[in-house]
């Protein structure tokens, strides 16, 4: 469940105007949309990672809904201040709130509040071709993510590629592919807990 916050990694940007200003449209670019992904975790001192892949539909940040499908099957939904983990397997589902603390410490929900964003990190980009790349750097040399790399489409804004690193040096990686138009219902950013399985809260 730590991980798996954690791993709310960043959203994106585009090819003009203010490195803020990118991200925000790079977070309006993906609103409304569904992609396929390949979450990396790669632990300090290791040097194979530990690869998941699903789909995920992106809401107005930070509502998003994460699908896991291999390894294993598992469900994350975020509807801006609640998180359900629902890991069938495990016929358990961990439901936490998260307060402002843990918020500051999950990139995906700056990109939705850009006075958050501009108060704990140093926001650069740099332009290679079509593609972009912005990197956070924590104003806070002891928050929990300590750099950020977004690579998205001067194009289209939508994002391609997210890399970090938390306090422990610990690297999570992914990349996103098959962008098209989401079907979100008012259910999309909710979850609502099957029968006969467990509800653990978490901190």
């Amino acid at each position: 469940m730590k991980r798996m916050l954690i791993a709310l990694a960043v959203l994106t940007l585009c090819a003009a105007a203010s490195p803020q200003a990118e991200i925000d449209r790079g977070a309006a670019a993906v609103a409304g949309m569904e992609a396929q992904f390949t979450h990396s975790f790669t632990p300090k001192g290791f040097s194979k990672a530990q690869v998941e892949n699903g789909t995920v539909i992106f809401g107005k940040l930070p509502m998003m809904r994460w699908t896991y499908n291999s390894p294993e099957p598992k469900t994350f939904v975020f509807d801006g201040s609640r998180t359900w983990f629902y890991v069938p397997s495990d016929k358990q589902v961990t439901i936490a709130d998260l307060d402002d603390q843990r918020k500051r410490e999950l990139p995906f929900l700056l990109v939705g509040d850009p006075a958050a964003r501009d108060r704990y990190f140093v926001v650069s980009e740099q332009q290679r071709g079509r593609a972009v790349t912005t990197t956070l750097r924590p104003r806070d040399a002891s928050g929990l993510i300590r750099g950020v790399s977004i690579v998205s489409n001067a194009w289209d804004h939508r994002i391609q590629a997210i890399e970090y690193t938390d306090r422990d040096g610990n690297r999570t990686a992914f990349a996103f592919s098959g962008y098209h138009p989401a079907r979100v219902s008012p259910d999309t950013f909710s979850f609502t807990v099957p029968a006969g399985v467990q509800v653990v809260h978490g901190d």
